[in-house]
């Protein structure tokens, strides 16, 4: 039936993100069940060759710097795609209202059933996917204007 097979994609996804997390806590034979032994990794981490290293700096192209953590951009950003998204439209999907207060509205409705999460048909996952979109194009891009102003100077 339907709910069987909902119940073992589900055991299969927690089975392979286990295995993925874990994988001397799985059995090593199927069919064989092997002794149960967490395996926590190593506090101690051999150094790699191939061990990516933190970096502070970014570098465009050799010598060009771009900086990532400029908070002045981030806020504009914000408020760059917050605000005209807050005026009123004539989509349907936002029902004459602007995007930002489309979406919050959708928020709240679904917080007013909060342990049931939106159902997959539900308009908030479209308005939640087009909301960050835009923000996240509007951070992308405000960073990439400000790091070219500030290669000017």
């Amino acid at each position: 039936s339907s709910a069987d097979m909902r119940t073992a994609v589900i055991f299969l996804a927690v089975l392979a993100s286990a295995s993925a997390f874990a994988p001397a806590a799985m059995p090593t034979q199927l069919g064989k069940p092997a002794a149960f032994t967490p395996s926590l990794r190593s506090a101690r981490v051999a150094p790699s060759p191939l061990s990516v290293v933190a970096q502070s700096k970014f570098e465009v192209s050799d010598g060009t710097p771009y900086d990532l953590n400029v908070p002045l951009v981030g806020a504009a950003s914000f408020i760059g795609w917050v605000v005209p998204t807050l005026l009123p439209s004539q989509i349907p999907l936002y029902g004459g209202k602007g995007l930002s207060t489309a979406f919050f509205a959708s928020i709240g409705t679904n917080l007013a059933k909060f342990p049931a999460p939106p159902g997959m048909t539900d308009p908030f996952w479209l308005l939640c996917f087009i909301w960050h979109s835009g923000l996240f194009a509007t951070m992308i891009l405000g960073s990439i204007g400000y790091n070219g102003y500030a290669a000017k100077k």
